[in-house]
């Protein structure tokens, strides 16, 4: 009986001692993970402490009006790209005329053959700006994960960045004050992410959307006028028709 408790109790030790040391291994990882991590954060902070240093010596902050004049003359002056994430929301009384400007130097810049493409909210109601990009001379695509409550922004070929920052947080809220940089760094950094958000599967485009929308809206109720839809998704009819692939009937000689 003596030996077998003997046995008992080295087993047990050795259990003990075997247990203490995979605790202390994993302590042991689990420490220089953290202390990587705090290295890793330093980094990331002393990057970003970098970057908006850089930032704050190039950019050049402006005035709500001055921003939307800013926007029309780098427009006017794009000679080969202009990418854009904007909030998309329907114009204001007073913003009205600043949106026939924006529209009227799409329009140009398109005919000058440069490529303009615009990211929107996932929306139904923005399907109304998109729409007038659009007819335009814009390419327009709607991503279901874009922030515009922060920050709006447009870059113009690949060197020119015009950043909007509203007053308070929320995609409804308007433009208060924005930025210019003329940097291709920080360009870069803003074309690559609406190259990501772009090309997202989660992207669709305005035809694509406006089918979607159309689909929806004639499934739950197929009673539902042409015009109805139309003018509840602020689309022109003619739009309406060729999502449900009808053809627009022409009208007597």
């Amino acid at each position: 009986m003596n030996d077998i408790s003997l046995q008992a109790t080295v087993v047990l030790g050795l259990d003990l001692a075997t247990v203490q040391l995979l605790l202390l291994a994993v302590e042991l990882v689990l420490l220089i993970a953290t202390i990587f991590l705090l290295l890793l954060n330093r980094r990331e902070a002393k990057s970003r402490e970098t970057m908006m240093q850089h930032f704050s010596t190039v950019a050049d902050v402006i005035t709500r009006q001055e921003y939307f004049v800013a926007v029309v003359d780098a427009i006017q002056r794009a000679k080969t790209t202009l990418a854009g994430s904007v909030t998309g929301s329907p114009p204001s009384k007073e913003e009205g005329e600043v949106v026939r400007q924006i529209l009227g130097a799409i329009a140009e810049a398109a005919k000058r053959k440069v490529q303009i493409r615009y990211l929107l909210p996932l929306s139904p109601d923005r399907l109304r700006m998109g729409r007038m990009y659009e007819a335009n001379g814009a390419e327009v695509k709607f991503n279901t994960s874009l922030l515009v409550s922060d920050v709006r922004y447009m870059c113009v070929d690949k060197k020119l960045v015009l950043i909007g920052v509203p007053e308070r947080n929320g995609r409804n809220e308007p433009t208060r004050k924005g930025y210019t940089v003329p940097s291709e760094s920080v360009a870069y950094l803003f074309e690559t992410q609406f190259e990501d958000q772009w090309t997202s599967k989660d992207t669709k485009s305005y035809s694509e959307y406006l089918k979607e929308l159309v689909s929806q809206a004639m499934g739950s109720n197929p009673s539902l006028s042409l015009d109805l839809v139309a003018a509840n998704l602020g689309v022109e009819k003619e739009d309406v028709t060729a999502a449900l692939g009808r053809t627009t009937p022409s009208s007597p000689h």
